[in-house]
């Protein structure tokens, strides 16, 4: 009796062990980050410069630069496509603004330009 009980006892373990659970019938909800728009930072070094400066930008898409004396003339305008490109002009000593434009948006900010 005491090894029919043992026996039982056994193959209840056994079977409670190696049956798997059910899953979950419900699952948890997934919560998606929002995600961020791009922002286009753009880097333009160094300044004050000679004439010389390089634009660093984090697209590689299209840009149109333009650049204007403190008159509001337009003394230069040129598309980039890449990361970096290196503006050499043969400016005079001032400040000038630097206009940066892509599909992203539009970044505006000033170089001095000291020999």
């Amino acid at each position: 009796m005491f090894k029919r009980l043992l026996s039982i006892i056994f193959l209840f373990v056994v079977f409670f062990f190696s049956c798997k659970k059910d899953p979950l019938i419900y699952s948890a909800p997934v919560i998606e980050e929002p995600t961020s728009p791009f922002v286009l930072k753009n880097d333009v070094y160094p300044n004050p410069c000679r004439g010389i400066f390089t634009i660093k930008t984090n697209t590689t898409d299209s840009q149109t630069v333009s650049l204007y004396n403190m008159t509001g003339l337009q003394i230069l305008n040129l598309t980039i496509n890449g990361t970096t490109a290196i503006v050499d002009n043969n400016l005079t000593n001032g400040i000038y603004l630097l206009r940066i434009s892509s599909k992203y948006g539009t970044n505006t900010g000033r170089i001095v330009v000291s020999k």
